[in-house]
């Protein structure tokens, strides 16, 4: 993770200059522009402007499309308003209607007005004015003073089944039903729910193709009284479109979702003003009411004709299964043939199987599949590739980082065999009076041998300076360089040109060091295999563990920084060394061009410049940095904003190195994986927090809970193995279980802060918290400072 970063002249107000050596002598890369960085100014307005045009074009879409896909298949020519039959409810005229029958049969019901002024009396189609039959005497006396009737046709023959499923297509059950239909040459009518056709339109095209005859079950298995009107309508003519748009079907059956038409006159009033007829049946297995493992009984048979009640659907139906196979048996040793509701059909309600579909069908399919496939295999792929990505990674991590770690006890702490390399520790300070001095003394008690410090100023406008010189005064291997505001970058750099040492230690002004903490960065540095390090990370603590913010990016530092950079370090990958606890070879740095100004993550781009010379990037966890971590949610906030957004830019700057063998696993797994880390929040974010938030509200907790609970276990396992390696404090677990519920917040938050910035082309100030000096080195009592090689 980058370190702080002091704000060139955010305080007064000026924009953090562009240019790499402000003074003479510095080293530093030449004047570049800032990554993002627009200098028109007109990215914004072209951004906003491309929202702007397809927004109007989806807006225009849907406008020409809507109305197609609202529209229903069959306009009646009489009483269209789809408020119709709500009026005659309220009137009471749909009150418990008269049954009435003409030829005995009951498999299907409509609604129709009673015309009193015809001689002979007669029933009409109140939507088309279609006279149905005629009256008979018995018949008019039933009716009465009543303006509308049910009524019945469609007899069924004698030992003739004409088997219904409903609540289908199921990806489980409705192929068994189908295999089983199939392997015994007995024919069936399927009741679909629109929404489970979006789902499995394989399945749906399979029924029509292996001859099944389909009907509309609504789209969601809604209840008609519960609904508005218009919503009713959008049911049946969705279905009807979605049935159209996947298999070139338009069917007119219709039957009523939990419910029998006799007490639901409007549902069947309702769609009949649609063009649909419904669909009744008199014999129920009644395999809905079983729950799983239960023995349905098979339905006596009575040698009539009949149409019966299954589910293929909505639920566990294999109890249906098993009836299903005793029943064909039974009934086909009793003589029974079995049909669709085809013999038994008025021709005008028989379905098309050859319908074209048009642009309002395809365009309701479309729309349906965005909201109720897609989401569905997204969430799944992510989910899956959360799963699998952490596991992975996760378990790798652990592995590297504990060999990392026993390859550096081997080696040890022992002295080298020659001399230690002299060391230039550089500290850019800018408005560090409340800090500067402790972080000096802290210096002042390392046990390296041989070293200078070299604070570079930047133009602080407190009391910074007089606090340095009055440390230098007595302390010869201090010195001090005063130079303009211009920024962190070209302070660190104005440090390296002056540097004495072949090994550059860099820190910040509210970094404390511990004693060891030179040694161990340096010693990376000797010997032939030392020749080719070119940067050594360090481990950087929070010192100011005392509030729930700090208490978090304490776990946060040393399980990023113990088991991720440790594990990185092992393979080659590290990708971020920073500048608050970090070793650096100078001649590399100075190849590297410094520290440059073209990101807000100079220490991780200086990292990966680093790599692409060749050189190797290390991690030493027993060199220890105590920070003061931001205390509040707006400082850390603002803090990790510009951490995102440099690192964002760093990725942007070295995309050359993604996917490139030569950089071994930092290229082909590092890089590509924070490349992702970026991508898939800003993309899937809003939409999984969508999906979460409905699934919890409607009761689908439990994935959730088990992703959640996961993703905790994993982190714990990292935690505790990170808290071994250093041998930290085990309270650190008691924030494991609400880690997430921080991180995730400011995760997003961050990444679309950061998208936003880039959009706009600005250029970032610096960010320094507010120091609170409250960071202090664990039992440690600062020694007198060391004379060691005096700075000439």
């Amino acid at each position: 993770m980058p370190g702080e970063a002091d704000p060139p002249s955010s305080r007064r107000g000026r924009r953090a200059p562009r240019h790499a050596a402000g003074q003479a002598g510095q080293a530093g890369p030449p004047s570049s522009r800032p990554i993002f960085f627009d200098a028109s100014g007109h990215r914004w307005q072209r951004v906003r402007a491309s929202v702007g045009i397809v927004t109007v074009l989806l807006a225009g879409l849907t406008a020409w499309t809507a109305p197609g896909a609202f529209a229903p298949t069959w306009w009646p020519s009489e009483n269209k308003g789809p408020g119709y039959p709500r009026q005659l409810e309220a009137e009471g005229k749909l009150d418990e209607l008269p049954v009435l029958s003409a030829d005995g049969g009951d498999a299907f019901n409509r609604v129709a007005a009673v015309d009193t002024s015809a001689d002979p009396v007669v029933l009409k189609d109140p939507f088309s004015g279609e006279v149905l039959r005629e009256l008979d005497d018995d018949e008019i006396a039933e009716v009465g003073d009543n303006e509308f009737v049910i009524d019945e046709f469609g007899k069924v023959p004698d030992h003739q089944l004409m088997l219904t499923f409903d609540d289908g297509p199921d990806a489980t059950y409705t192929p068994e039903v189908l295999n089983l239909l199939s392997h015994e040459g007995v024919p069936a009518t399927f009741f679909v729910l629109g929404q489970n056709v979006v789902k499995n339109q394989e399945i749906l095209r399979r029924i029509v193709r292996e001859g099944h005859m389909v009907g509309n079950h609504t789209m969601r298995h809604i209840d008609f009284s519960k609904n508005s009107d218009v919503r009713d309508r959008e049911e049946l003519v969705g279905t009807d479109r979605t049935l159209r748009a996947t298999a070139g079907y338009g069917s007119p059956l219709f039957r009523i979702p939990r419910g029998d038409p006799y007490a639901n006159a409007t549902a069947v009033l309702q769609a009949q003003q649609l063009g649909y007829v419904h669909v009744n049946y008199d014999l129920d297995t009644l395999d809905w009411d079983y729950g799983p493992g239960e023995e349905i009984p098979v339905p006596e048979l009575d040698g009539e004709g009949h149409v019966v009640l299954m589910h293929d659907a909505g639920g566990d139906r294999a109890g249906t299964l098993q009836m299903l196979q005793k029943f064909i048996d039974e009934a086909k040793a009793q003589g029974y043939t079995f049909a669709t509701m085809a013999p038994i059909l008025p021709p005008e309600y028989v379905p098309a199987h050859d319908v074209r579909p048009t642009v309002a069908d395809r365009a309701t399919l479309a729309a349906l599949t965005a909201v109720w496939v897609a989401p569905g295999y997204l969430v799944g792929w992510l989910f899956w590739f959360g799963i699998v990505s952490l596991t992975v990674m996760s378990l790798l991590y652990v592995v590297l980082a504990l060999l990392n770690h026993r390859r550096q006890r081997r080696r040890g702490a022992v002295a080298p065999d020659g001399p230690w390399p002299f060391v230039s520790v550089v500290l850019p300070v800018f408005n560090e009076e409340p800090v500067v001095a402790k972080t000096l003394a802290a210096l002042r008690a390392s046990d390296y041998p041989a070293f200078e410090v070299i604070v570079v100023n930047d133009g602080s406008t407190d009391n910074t300076l007089q606090v340095l010189r009055e440390a230098a005064s007595d302390w010869p291997q201090l010195r001090v360089v005063d130079q303009p505001n211009a920024g962190k970058s070209a302070a660190s750099n104005h440090g390296f040109a002056l540097a004495r040492g072949e090994v550059v230690v860099t820190l910040d002004g509210d970094t404390l060091f511990e004693p060891g903490t030179i040694r161990m960065l340096a010693r990376h540095f000797l010997g032939p295999d030392g020749a080719r390090v070119g940067a050594v990370a360090g481990h950087v603590k929070v010192g100011n563990r005392r509030n729930l913010l700090t208490a978090w990016q304490s776990l946060e530092y040393i399980s990023g920084i113990c088991v991720t950079r440790m594990a990185e370090g092992l393979v080659g990958a590290i990708s971020i060394v920073p500048g608050a606890c970090a070793g650096w070879r100078r001649d590399a740095v100075l190849r590297a061009g410094g520290y440059s100004h073209d990101t807000m993550a100079e220490d991780a781009d200086l990292t990966l410049s680093i790599h692409q010379l060749g050189y190797q990037v290390m991690q030493e966890n027993a060199a220890v940095a105590w920070t003061e971590a931001p205390h509040t949610v707006r400082s850390l906030a603002r803090q990790r904003l510009r951490w995102t957004y440099g690192n964002i830019q760093t990725l942007t700057k070295h995309r050359s190195m993604l996917l490139r063998p030569r950089y071994g696993v930092l290229g082909m797994v590092t890089m590509p994986y924070t490349l992702l880390s970026v991508l898939i929040p800003l993309l899937f974010g809003p939409f999984t927090i969508l999906v979460a938030a409905l699934s919890i509200s409607s009761g689908n907790w439990q994935s959730i809970a088990a992703f959640a609970a996961f993703v905790t276990g994993m982190h714990l396992l990292i935690s505790i193995v990170a808290l071994a390696l250093v041998r930290e404090k085990t309270w650190h677990l008691a924030i494991v279980p609400i880690y997430r519920l921080i991180y995730e917040p400011l995760r997003f938050y961050l990444l679309y802060a950061s998208l936003v910035r880039a959009l706009k082309g600005r250029v970032m100030g610096w960010y320094k918290p507010e120091r609170m000096n409250t960071v202090n080195l664990p039992s440690l009592a600062l020694a007198p400072a060391r004379q060691g090689v005096a700075g000439a």
